[in-house]
């Protein structure tokens, strides 16, 4: 079910997989061709995609290649404020402006993933466009959420030695910005059942698009020490992972020049993540948040940490508080979830926008949400080669105290071939 999972959850941004999760493949000889045909929020009639792909996995190399194909319609990026229905991947609307009388449109197509890899015993390469996560997080991820937008990686690296593993990349930011770019560097530690680590990421755009492409370079001396201005968009993120048998505790924390690490008299900027997962008989997920404004925004849009609109962390952006419970079994899940969102919307940068740089924190929300939901999420294999995803949730949302039915529903089947 690895390529259903990956194109049709049935939340956007509840993502299970916890630490590093770069989809790299095992090395199991295969060559895989197929097709993904599904739809979300239409049982009968509306939007619905179709997906071929080419899965080519030959010892230690590998290729993966898909393409996505809409039924006569077009992606769109809102500019309202983001929310947990907003789903970007599944976001279209009618082409009403079209130039030409009785013009129609009959499909659009959009590409998101189309990568080369090398996985050997301690080191494994990527090159190509594909998503990211990094992150313990389920919900709330402050770095990479893997629901974002997929970069342009001119290289993604992991490498590991004994207790130490070493991750580092290089990519293009895919947006209507020319010159983006993101680099990141990650080192981990495991001890037992705790793992420690801490990551360093920069967004920037220069003449020079390679200033960050050193992998064992620190950016906070480049950007410091090797650099006119302060205009690139650094971040450091450190997080944590203690293992005890069927529990998982974790916490993370995202800095964007904190005020409290060097006093130039700015906004804090900063994020921080916290929860517990069980995985007995019964999965149990709880997890809580805090982003201060302006974190992932810095001065302008061109640094921002978003792509096309899209962020690349938490759905939520900055500026809120929220907390995430989920009970599931067997398919069949109950959650709740809690969301303070305060004033700024995302991508504000706090250089022009009038406020104090010690305004308090959090701010008087304006919006409060309560979201309560009952679901299940079904796969199967009901024929050869043939395989299947169903899921529905109902819910109740609570905005500013008005509720609001709110309904999801899900489907998808996946026919591959493998040929060898």
């Amino acid at each position: 079910m690895h390529p259903l999972t990956l194109f049709l959850p049935l939340d956007p941004y509840f993502n299970p997989c916890r630490g590093v999760c770069a989809g790299f493949p095992d090395t199991t000889r295969k060559v895989e061709m197929g097709g993904l045909l599904y739809s979300r929020n239409t049982p009968l009639s509306g939007f619905v995609e179709f997906t071929p792909f080419a899965d080519v996995r030959l010892g230690k190399f590998g290729a993966f290649v898909s393409l996505s194909a809409f039924n006569g319609r077009s992606r769109a990026l809102s500019e309202s404020d983001w929310n947990p229905y907003r789903e970007p991947f599944l976001e279209v609307v009618d082409w009403t402006a079209e130039p030409v009388i009785g013009k129609k449109p009959l499909f659009e197509a959009f590409q998101n993933r189309a990568f080369l890899w090398v996985n050997t015993e301690n080191v494994r390469l990527k090159v190509g466009r594909d998503f990211l996560k990094v992150s313990n997080s389920v919900r709330y991820p402050l770095l990479f959420s893997g629901w974002g937008y997929p970069l342009d990686w001119i290289y993604y690296a992991e490498g590991d030695v004994s207790v130490l593993r070493g991750y580092a990349g290089f990519a293009r930011i895919p947006d209507t910005v020319g010159g983006r770019r993101l680099a990141f560097q990650r080192m981990e530690m495991s001890i037992g059942p705790l793992t420690l680590g801490i990551t360093e990421m920069v967004i920037y755009r220069r003449p020079d698009t390679w200033k960050y492409a050193n992998p064992f370079v620190l950016y906070y001396v480049v950007q410091r020490l090797e650099t006119v201005d302060n205009d690139d968009n650094l971040f450091i993120h450190v997080d944590a992972k203690l293992k005890m048998g069927d529990f998982c505790v974790y916490g993370e924390f995202l800095g964007d020049d904190p005020s409290f690490f060097h006093g130039e008299g700015q906004a804090p900027l900063w994020g921080t993540t916290a929860g517990v997962v069980y995985r007995g008989g019964v999965g149990i997920y709880a997890e809580v948040s805090v982003v201060s404004p302006f974190t992932y925004a810095h001065y302008t849009g061109v640094n921002g940490f978003s792509v096309m609109g899209i962020p690349l962390a938490t759905y939520l952006g900055q500026d809120y508080t929220a907390f995430y419970v989920r009970a599931e079994y067997s398919g069949v899940f109950a959650e709740y979830e809690n969301i303070n969102r305060g004033a700024i919307p995302f991508g504000l940068p706090f250089e022009g926008s009038g406020l104090p740089p010690d305004g308090p924190f959090p701010r008087k929300p304006i919006t409060r949400w309560h979201r309560v939901g009952l679901g299940v999420l079904r796969d199967g294999e009901p024929l050869k080669n043939l395989r299947g995803r169903v899921g529905l949730r109902v819910g109740i949302d609570v905005k500013n105290g008005r509720p609001h039915l709110a309904l999801s529903f899900v489907w998808g089947v996946h026919l591959g071939k493998r040929l060898r």
